[in-house]
């Protein structure tokens, strides 16, 4: 996908320094690499909606976790019993950074950026990183979707609380996309989206899709006895204070 930037306390500086060069073209490469998973009608009243932002987050929880090595859902403070989990969290050689995506409400990018801070307060992390839909992305996903938009215009208002150097990466489709149709799949939207049963059959089913994509094969061809492949785990462990 096409990605536009803002450094929020010279994060991109930070990043394109030849000590965390590695770490900035990993994050850009990822990005630039994600697909877009449409499905035409997924709301009755909208017809505008029809990005699928569940497999969205699956892919990017592959692209990072499994194919990077970013720890899943580490918590993003010290105090274990909070079960305050940020998305990822990576130490590259000079520069650890915790990662949020975020697609869904604007309440929810909020939450992030106070996780954000959390972990560089208590020595978890260096440097923040937010990826959030465009405006135009945002519009065909749901009502009240964070923006990258609406990011950059909130972000500096907080300058003397939020400390943390945050790297947001706005990002939005365009002609190199690949873009996935879920209509053509071997199982209906609800079983990509919604949590169907225990075992989790919606969260196996985008994993079964996403697989697909990684591994070269025809996303229609996947149906739900086609492999997961790897699955992430959450981290459970806190970093020591020295790392």
């Amino acid at each position: 996908m096409k990605y536009t930037v803002f450094s929020y306390r010279y994060a991109q500086e930070i990043l394109e320094h030849p000590t965390n060069l590695p770490a900035w073209e990993e994050i850009t490469g990822v990005v630039a690499k994600a697909p877009l998973f449409v499905h035409l009608g997924k709301s009755g009243s909208n017809a505008k909606l029809d990005v699928v932002q569940q497999c969205l987050n699956t892919w990017f929880d592959r692209a990072l976790a499994v194919e990077h090595g970013w720890a899943y859902h580490p918590l993003a403070t010290r105090i274990k019993k909070s079960k305050l989990a940020a998305d990822f969290r990576k130490g590259f050689p000079n520069i650890r950074i915790q990662a949020e995506v975020q697609f869904g409400n604007m309440s929810r990018w909020y939450s992030d950026i106070f996780k954000l801070q959390a972990a560089y307060s208590q020595n978890m992390a260096d440097l923040g990183l937010s990826i959030v839909p465009m405006g135009s992305l945002a519009k065909r996903i749901d009502s009240n979707v964070v923006t990258y938009e609406r990011v950059i215009r909130e972000l500096p208002s907080a300058n003397l609380s939020i400390t943390v150097p945050i790297l947001v990466l706005g990002i939005e489709a365009d002609e190199h996309t690949l873009e996935v149709d879920l209509r053509k799949v071997g199982f209906p939207l609800s079983s990509l989206t919604k949590r169907n049963d225990k075992h989790k059959t919606s969260e196996k089913n985008r994993y079964r899709l996403v697989h697909a994509l990684f591994t070269g094969t025809d996303p229609a061809s996947v149906d739900d006895q086609s492999d997961t492949g790897p699955m992430p785990s959450p981290e459970v462990n806190i970093p020591d204070e020295d790392n």
